[in-house]
């Protein structure tokens, strides 16, 4: 028995022998909690907690409930009020889902009914969703950047009976929404009162007599084979398609979480990813719960750096996009101090990727760690023990950044599909440009043509009312992913391709345009890249260049800089800007290379629709909007 494999912390083998056990252990852990005490070594030994059996649950209410029973004054919530984080107990939690479940089933609500919730991260987000599920109703949730078109396809597919909604432009939209959408009959708002008619304050479902016998009874009817959420794919090429997902499937998925990762009990997740997603729904709601740690919101996705610093989480779930992004603003950064201060982050850089620096440079590196290291990971809040990248293709040089920072990144795989997780790296032996090891009671294998293939207990049970697709996507039992792939020698997976986005070039050349992308992104002057050339004699790039570091590098040009417009107007940055990318496409195939580029002034936004709720560029619609721009590129 590995120690690894569990929620661990170690303890110093002298102290151990005075068997003042309690005193050792974390805040709000008991003996009574410990599984066994292992002899790692002469200097240490490892108390390892329990982590719930997830084969012996039924339902994701059944591990939330576990939970609350064994660790009722522990954190499960922090939110921000007045400046500052305060917590909210798993009793606290518990109760109060009991109590709105209660209000539900009060209302009407009954085994199998969809209920919609449609707001941004917060702790109410999680209460309702219990609640939800609790009585055996099937939850939706909406994305936040929808427009009231976009819910309207979702809640007339799902055929969804009430929406629970914050208030504000959400709730106004959802009303308009909702009038295309004959079969909403509640719309329970959070934040704001009710109007009489369709729109009801959430409060009112809260103030029913608690009725813990008839609750009880729903509980005890859940099974793990049962629907518990419709989650829609982020729709990168056509409409959106309503993934269904049992209790089991993801409950199955949070058996790899102890191989994977040590949970301890003061960890702390930041949630700010949207809850309406797969990957921040089982990593950042469901598995917390179900493991005892807690979850900070973060107000908003762009306060999220100061939240860090507020919450001082521990853990966090992350996409590349918003890693990238974090790296520029450092490099960024850095960019604007004084000569000796770069000097010393780029020597920190250099020694920290080293091996073996040896006794003088180590010295020096520990020094360079007070003075440079130390101060970046205060911005992270000064806990953040890993942060967990999913979604999408994460660069090596963005990991490898983080790491040398000592902020290491767990990059895995998955897709809504599967719950999301499909193999994940473990803490304890990450390989950067990997998507890691495949999860427990999970097979992957790789089909003829390369296709990452996939079957478990965590495969989706289909499409909802879409027969086409779920033949398409199931194949004997086997979720076909549509991403390339293959496995190395240590059984680590790497990601190569996207099946369906492989250009052909007018040479029969296949190209990889992700791959691409990704070298693009990484230069700091470069924030977005999109890469064309289906039957063209060469490819060509759409760029969105970062406005800072491009600024300061006019600058330090002593170019005469009126505007952010002009500049990316201008063909010296244009040809600078070729120039590097040359460079960067330097070792790869001629048929690889860029030859021409245009720069945009704005970034691709899901706004525009040009990005899907998760920041996954959707080409089809970029091509269409700048399709004369492209086409100006080859002549």
């Amino acid at each position: 028995m590995a120690a690894h494999d569990f929620n661990a912390i170690a303890l110093p083998v002298a102290r151990f022998s005075d068997l003042d056990i309690e005193s050792m252990l974390p805040k709000g852990v008991g003996v009574r909690d410990c599984l066994v005490y292992e002899n790692i070594g002469p200097q240490e030994i490892w108390m390892v907690f329990k982590t719930p059996d997830t084969d012996a649950l039924n339902s994701l209410p059944e591990a939330l409930f576990n939970t609350a029973e064994r660790y009722a004054a522990r954190p499960a919530q922090w939110y921000r009020h007045n400046g500052e984080y305060l917590p909210v107990t798993y009793d606290q939690m518990a109760r109060r889902i009991r109590q709105l479940a209660c209000g539900l089933m009060q209302a009407g609500f009954k085994h199998g009914d969809h209920i919609g919730i449609l707001m941004e991260n917060r702790p109410e987000w999680a209460i309702i969703d219990f609640a939800i599920l609790s009585i055996g109703a099937v939850t939706v949730p909406l994305y936040c950047s929808y427009r009231p078109q976009d819910m309207a396809y979702v809640l007339n597919d799902s055929g969804t009976k009430a929406v629970f909604v914050s208030g504000g432009k959400l709730q106004r939209d959802l009303i308009i929404a909702a009038q295309q959408c004959s079969h909403i009959k509640h719309i329970y708002s959070v934040d704001e009162a009710g109007d009489g008619k369709l729109v009801e304050n959430m409060s009112h479902l809260e103030a029913v007599e608690l009725d813990e016998k008839r609750l009880n009874k729903h509980l005890s009817r859940l099974k793990r084979d049962q629907l518990a959420t419709l989650v829609y794919t982020s729709g990168t090429t056509a409409n959106p398609k309503g993934v269904m997902l049992s209790h089991g499937n993801i409950l199955t998925n949070l058996k790899t979480v102890p191989a994977v990762i040590t949970l301890l009990p003061d960890d702390r997740m930041l949630s700010f990813l949207p809850l309406a997603h797969a990957l921040e729904r089982t990593a950042g709601h469901f598995l917390p719960y179900a493991f005892g740690i807690s979850v900070a919101f973060a107000e908003r996705p762009d306060t999220v750096a100061k939240n860090m610093a507020e919450a001082r989480p521990t853990i966090m779930i992350s996409v590349p996009r918003m890693l990238e992004v974090m790296r520029s603003r450092i490099l960024a950064q850095v960019a604007k101090q004084s000569g000796l201060k770069q000097k010393l982050f780029h020597t920190y850089f250099k020694l920290a990727g080293t091996d073996k620096p040896g006794p003088v440079s180590d010295l020096t590196l520990k020094l360079l760690d007070k003075l440079v290291g130390e101060k970046i990971r205060a911005r992270f809040g000064g806990r953040m023990r890993v942060m967990v990248s999913g979604g999408a293709p994460l660069s090596s040089e963005v990991a490898v950044f983080f790491e040398t920072l000592k902020l290491p990144v767990l990059e895995g795989y998955g897709l809504t599909e599967s719950a999301p997780l499909l193999a994940a790296n473990p803490m304890h032996d990450r390989r950067i440009g990997s998507v890691g090891l495949v999860g427990k009671d999970i097979e992957i294998r790789i089909a003829e043509d390369g296709e990452i293939i996939a079957r478990g207990g965590n495969i989706m049970q289909g499409y909802w009312h879409n027969r086409k697709a779920t033949k398409e996507a199931l194949i004997d039992g086997w979720l076909h992913t549509g991403d390339i792939g293959a496995f190395d020698n240590d059984g680590y997976l790497r990601i190569t391709d996207r099946k369906k986005d492989i250009i052909v070039n007018s040479g029969g050349e296949n190209i990889a345009p992700q791959r691409i992308e990704g070298l693009l992104v990484n230069d700091e002057m470069i924030d977005q890249a999109v890469v064309f050339g289906d039957q063209k004699p060469y490819l060509v790039a759409l760029i969105v260049p970062n406005r800072e570091a491009c600024t300061l590098w006019a600058h330090a040009k002593g170019l005469p800089v009126t505007d952010w417009d002009h500049l990316c107007d201008s063909e010296i940055l244009k040809k600078h800007l070729q120039t590097m990318i040359n460079q960067l496409l330097h070792p790869l195939n001629p048929f690889d290379q860029v030859r021409r580029i245009h720069l945009l002034h704005q970034g691709f936004t899901i706004e525009s629709g040009q990005l899907t709720p998760t920041m996954k560029i959707k080409r089809r619609k970029v091509y269409e909007k700048y399709h004369g721009t492209i086409e100006s590129l080859y002549s």
